[in-house]
């Protein structure tokens, strides 16, 4: 059907004439020229269908693999299906023409080949090798992985960069926009090349023997729905290996490296590291140019086996997005999480998560989130981008944490994830406090981390307006001082309002002493979660004006949740009884101080809504408005426990407010009665007077038998001190008596031994004279010697 050009230069087979009416376009390789029939070649190859779309008369391809003669009898094999002259020597070039021409019934042909059905297992792996990284630049799930990360295909890219840049015209270098036909054709080409270069790669690796199948950096070029194929292919093999096969490896192994060509692989892995060198190049790939800076470029099998075997550096962790991870999910089956390192736990329990989240990981939803949990539970303590990740907004719910509750880092983690309050819903807040913060990080000493937090502060103060809230209604506004409500809005629903004002109630019990009473303080910098410009709380003094007649009014600075009426006293009492139990501990302290705070409050505010009011009262209005009433007042004074307060300044308040009570209760149009008076009185007698100056009860104001009761109370330490001074002599005498007793036993003692002593000397005597008498009348009777 078709004619040969005339007049070619060349030699070898020539080219199909060009029908007419066709679009030529001049190829030029090697400095020559060859006109093609780019209507023809579009049927077959996406390059020519590309450059038919474009008004460009030639197109350069310089460094063509194999030159002008293996382009023309490619383009004689696509047009007149000629024998395709493949052969050792022919196979690579064709390989890569291949890929340049985007032409897959050309990729078809080489592998259909008799030369490529011939070949021994060692060829095919290295044909393998060769056809691998081309997978990787095809396919899209690995489109960013350009053909220069893979280091080949590097005369192909010169070659459609030379020819952007020889076309006719400098406003052609981007071709015209498609139609959508041409689009889809080129779609379809597309799609051809990438199924057919996977197919091809996965036909070649289940053809080669067991000894040839080495998973390594060579194997780890391909893309990743491909090496997840060879994964599986190479877990088969070891499937259907028996013993005896695997026995006769090594031998059958010597017997081919000596009669065939050696491996060039010189590397070998186990699934584990090979699938996390894939994920590697993945994400080296995708990662942000400044972070590939920081990488040295690995060359060479060993280094990139000391790079597998390396843990995962940070910033590729970090920088990594969601996207690329999903892409991980044929992968995850073959990683073995006990030879994780921490930066690649870390990955891994990220890709876990999004695939169980996504539902496309391997295997049950449930059984990835188990895997991302162990691993999490286990890398925890040493791990510091596992701790990060557990206070990110998104992947580690934040229940995992009480798995690593003993670790103190598990507060700075829920610290950080509580700093989020505001934008979790009411129902997961309510779950991590209860679950989580309540039941499990109590019983540990570094939670303290939390619950002295200003955090802690804030959140509380949330949780008790959200049961304002819901029972004043979500459009009522509250009686808070701040300028803005501390229950966000998207808090709704009385049932998760009510559980957050009852979990509001149990955080304030268990922070009571941490927070110091949620008074106005400053936070520590390694508990506070913001800068703190509250002013500390004023103390008064007992040497504070002591001359002073009238009662005295304390200043209360700063702000707390007290002062907003989101505290109420009623949840004192529980933490007051407690208190009692534990005097170690200053819990009535501060629940003195928060009652005193109350009353002067109280006191502050109603004085200054009568001066700021235009219409004077009466004075029984001022009478019963400016101090707390009696029977109130005695409630709180038990509930203080003042017997036991050692605080002189907090005395010396509560001194000073009892002396005002005492004036409004007396002055005219009060309510005084019997009964007030003598509540008061009581409430004078349960502070110790005896921390306070003198002169503090030089006031009119101070009832005179509380002045009897401290004389009595300053007399009573001189008469106890006396009595126990007479007691102390009267145990003298009687000490001094029973020595007096024992001496005299000791004398009769002496005399009765010297008495003996006399005797024993007589009888010493009279044995001594005894003696000498015998020892005389011996002598007289013995013979004198001759």
């Amino acid at each position: 059907m078709f004619s040969y050009l005339f007049g070619s230069s060349a030699d070898g087979p020539s080219l199909p004439t060009i029908r007419e009416g066709h679009k030529t376009v001049d190829v030029i390789i090697d400095h020559e020229r060859l006109q093609v029939d780019v209507d023809v070649l579009a049927e077959v190859s996406g390059l020519f269908l590309q450059v038919q779309s474009t008004d460009a008369k030639e197109c350069p391809l310089l460094d063509f693999p194999g030159g002008l003669e293996r382009f023309r009898s490619i383009v004689c094999y696509l047009i007149d299906r000629d024998v395709l002259n493949v052969a050792e020597e022919t196979v690579l070039d064709l390989l890569e023409a291949t890929w340049l021409l985007e032409c897959p019934s050309l990729l078809e042909g080489v592998m259909q080949s008799s030369f490529v059905l011939s070949l021994s297992s060692r060829r095919r792996a290295e044909i393998l090798e060769h056809l691998l990284p081309y997978t990787a630049a095809s396919s899209p799930a690995d489109s960013e992985h350009a053909i220069e990360t893979s280091g080949v295909g590097t005369s192909a890219q010169n070659d459609l960069g030379s020819w952007n840049e020889g076309l006719s015209h400098p406003q052609e270098s981007v071709p015209v926009s498609f139609s959508c036909k041409q689009f889809l054709r080129l779609f379809h080409f597309e799609t051809l090349m990438w199924q057919c270069t996977e197919k091809a790669a996965l036909t070649l690796a289940s053809q080669l023997d067991g000894g040839d199948f080495v998973l390594g950096p060579r194997l780890a070029t391909g893309s990743l729905r491909v090496c997840s194929e060879l994964l599986r292919l190479r877990r088969l093999r070891e499937e259907e290996s028996g013993f005896v096969s695997s026995a006769m490896q090594p031998v059958s192994a010597l017997w081919k490296n000596l009669m065939d060509k050696p491996l060039r692989a010189k590397v070998a892995w186990d699934s584990h590291f090979f699938a996390l060198r894939c994920m590697r190049r993945r994400l080296a790939s995708a990662a942000p140019s400044e972070v590939l800076q920081k990488q040295a470029a690995m060359a060479g099998e060993f280094k990139e086996d000391e790079e597998v075997h390396d843990d995962l550096p940070a910033d590729l962790v970090e920088t990594a997005q969601d996207s690329t991870l999903l892409v991980f999910r044929e992968l995850m089956a073959y990683v073995d999480t006990e030879r994780l390192s921490p930066n690649w736990s870390a990955l891994l329990v990220r890709v876990l998560l999004l695939l169980s989240r996504s539902g496309v990981g391997a295997g049950s939803p449930g059984e990835g989130v188990s895997r991302a949990r162990d691993i999490f539970k286990r890398t925890f303590a040493e791990n510091e981008l596992m701790q990060k990740l557990a206070s990110d907004p998104a992947p580690v719910p934040p229940a995992w944490l009480v798995d690593v509750v003993a670790h103190p880092s598990a507060s700075n983690a829920l610290l950080r994830v509580l700093c989020r309050y505001r934008q979790l819903e009411a129902e997961e807040l309510s779950d991590i406090i209860e679950h989580v913060l309540l039941a499990k990080f109590l019983n540990w000493d570094h939670c303290h981390l939390i619950l002295a937090s200003e955090l802690m502060n804030e959140i509380l103060g949330a949780c008790m307006d959200a049961g304002k809230k819901a029972n004043s209604g979500a459009h009522v506004h509250t009686t808070q001082m701040g300028p803005e409500r501390r229950c966000p809005d998207h808090w709704a629903g009385q049932h998760c309002l009510w559980r957050l004002e009852y979990l509001g109630r149990r955080l304030f019990h268990v922070s009571f002493l941490f927070q110091q009473g949620f008074l106005p303080h400053s936070f520590s910098s390694s508990s506070s979660s913001g800068s703190d410009s509250r002013k500390l709380l004023r103390k008064m003094a007992p040497e504070d004006d002591v001359c002073s007649p009238q009662p005295q009014v304390v200043e209360v600075t700063g702000s707390c949740l007290w002062d907003e009426g989101l505290l109420t006293i009623d949840l004192l009492r529980r933490t007051m009884m407690e208190g009692r139990a534990m005097l170690d501990k200053p819990i009535l302290h501060y629940g003195r101080h928060v009652i005193m705070r109350h009353l002067w409050l109280t006191l502050t505010h109603l004085q200054v809504n009568n001066t700021d009011h235009k219409q004077p009262s009466s004075a029984s209005q001022v009478a019963k408005n400016s101090y707390c009433e009696i029977g109130k007042l005695k409630i709180l004074w038990d509930l203080a426990c003042w017997p036991l307060c050692e605080d002189a300044g907090l005395v010396r308040q509560a001194l000073e407010y009892l002396k005002g009570t005492y004036r409004d209760l007396c002055r005219p149009n009060g309510v005084w009665s019997a009964e007030h008076e003598e509540d008061l009185f009581q409430m004078f007698l349960a502070i110790d007077l005896s921390l306070l100056p003198i002169q503090v009860l030089h006031s009119p104001w101070i009832p005179a038998q509380v002045q009897s009761v401290r004389l009595f109370v300053q007399q009573q330490p001189a008469d106890q001190f006396l009595q126990e001074l007479q007691q102390e002599v009267s145990r003298a005498m009687e000490h001094l008596k029973s020595v007096n007793f024992q001496c005299s036993k000791f004398t009769n003692k002496l005399n009765a031994v010297e008495h003996r002593t006399l005797t024993n000397i007589g009888q010493i005597n009279d044995a001594s004279a005894a003696l000498e008498e015998y020892q005389r009348k011996r002598a007289r009777k013995e013979p004198k010697e001759p």
